[in-house]
């Protein structure tokens, strides 16, 4: 199981996970200071605890001074670092360890986001053993962020055992909230593992309770881990409507609307409605998201636009590849983006695009050991994939998501992709 390192250590994993960074972005400095702070709390005794606590917020609190020289503290962490502040000098309260678990709590999802995943572990594991203090929600809480950020490392054991011991936390303290981010979590950690079935009774019970509370965000989550277990499932009519359930619960958040929209877009191309698909890839494509999840909304968008007919937008979606590819250094990316205009062109028909986009697909996952991509390079599996479905049939709640889809504003992408406009 995952055991939390010494600060330092672990910040050298992180870089050493990703040979092409130096650094996290700006809070590099906070996080180790941070960490370093924690570990010696959590090895101090209790005579020692107040003024080591005193000490630590001190030096902590000069990062969340404006700078007078040299690099400022990024604002994204200015909250987050007066919470710690407070707790560490008042630790042995419950107000204390409570605000010290929040604002590690909103630091380590910094972290995890950056892809320092083991500053993260280590900083949550360290509250974990020094505020035993806190409430049981935030006990809970923490310790299903530590068991989230487990699972992205690949510790899909410790993962379950931690939302279990948050399970038991909230059972015990009929803390609904807590035992609902336990349900998504195991739903979550048996969906990684395949056991679909199980993962969507989990994502449903979390979904009950999230909405026995009214707790939007809770509510999201369950409904995106149902999207995606319908999905996989073939059963797209209750995808459909899940998925636009937590479109609708992004609160204009746009990370949140362009996963969301991915996964419509991708029903609708499954479930056979090709022209709300490329509407729903253009809506995430004008929400400008990352240059990872641009070059896919792009295939996806080639794909669908195929299939719809609509040979400008093929057009467009294919030079914007072209483009981007070329100037990226996201090697799986640009190959998943060169197969989804082999599918694009095998739909039209039009063989030699196929293979000239196949052949660069192929090179490219060969020379960089992408072999789930270059089985599906095989023409014959190209063909198959490239086929338009036919339209499943739907009950009204999901007709009405398709056509929210299709009419959805899509912003500058509808000149990026020259589409046809809506009546």
């Amino acid at each position: 199981m995952l055991v939390p390192e010494a600060p330092l250590d672990a910040y050298r994993t992180d870089l050493a996970r990703d040979k092409s960074r130096e650094d996290f972005g700006g809070a590099d400095t906070v996080w180790l200071l941070t960490a370093h702070c924690l570990s010696r709390i959590a090895r101090a005794t209790a005579t020692d605890l107040p003024v080591l606590g005193a000490q630590c917020a001190a030096a902590l609190r000069d990062f969340a001074e404006p700078a007078s020289g040299g690099n400022a503290t990024p604002a994204a962490e200015l909250e987050d670092i007066l919470l710690v502040c407070e707790g560490m000098a008042r630790l042995r309260t419950r107000a204390g360890a409570d605000a010290l678990t929040k604002g590690i709590r909103g630091m380590a999802t910094r972290m995890a986001d950056a892809g320092a995943l083991s500053m993260a572990y280590t900083a949550v594991g360290f509250v974990r053993r020094v505020a035993d203090n806190a409430s049981d929600r935030e006990r809970g809480l923490l310790t299903a962020d530590q068991a989230m950020i487990a699972r992205l490392l690949g510790d899909l054991e410790a993962a379950e055992e931690l939302y279990r011991a948050v399970e038991s936390i909230g059972e015990r303290a009929a803390d609904m909230t807590v035992v609902a981010r336990a349900f998504i979590g195991r739903g979550v950690v048996d969906r990684v593992r395949g056991n679909y079935p199980r993962s969507r009774i989990f994502f449903e019970r979390a979904l009950e309770l999230a909405e026995t509370i009214q707790s939007r965000d809770l509510k999201r989550l369950a409904h995106q881990g149902l999207t995606i277990c319908h999905a996989i499932g073939r059963n797209y009519d209750r995808g459909l409507q899940h998925g636009w359930a937590t479109y609708e619960l992004a609160d204009g958040h746009l990370g949140r609307e362009v996963e969301a929209l991915t996964n419509l877009a991708q029903l609708s191309l499954d479930a056979g409605f090709p022209g709300a698909a490329l509407r729903g890839y253009a809506a995430v494509l004008g929400r400008s998201p990352s240059p990872r999840v641009a070059l896919s909304a792009l295939g996806g968008a080639a794909i669908a636009a195929a299939q719809a007919r609509e040979p400008a937008a093929l057009a467009r979606a294919t030079a914007e590849i072209e483009a981007r590819a070329a100037a990226s250094a996201m090697p799986y990316e640009n190959a998943q983006a060169l197969y989804s205009l082999a599918t694009a062109y095998a739909a039209t028909g039009d063989r030699g695009r196929q293979d000239e986009y196949l052949a660069r697909a192929r090179k490219l996952a060969k020379a960089r050991g992408f072999f789930e991509l270059l089985h599906k390079t095989d023409p014959d599996v190209v063909a198959k994939v490239a086929m338009p479905p036919v339209s499943v049939p739907l009950t009204e709640p999901s007709r009405d998501v398709v056509a929210s889809l299709t009419e959805i504003d899509v912003g500058e992408a509808a000149g990026l992709l020259a589409l046809t406009p809506q009546a």
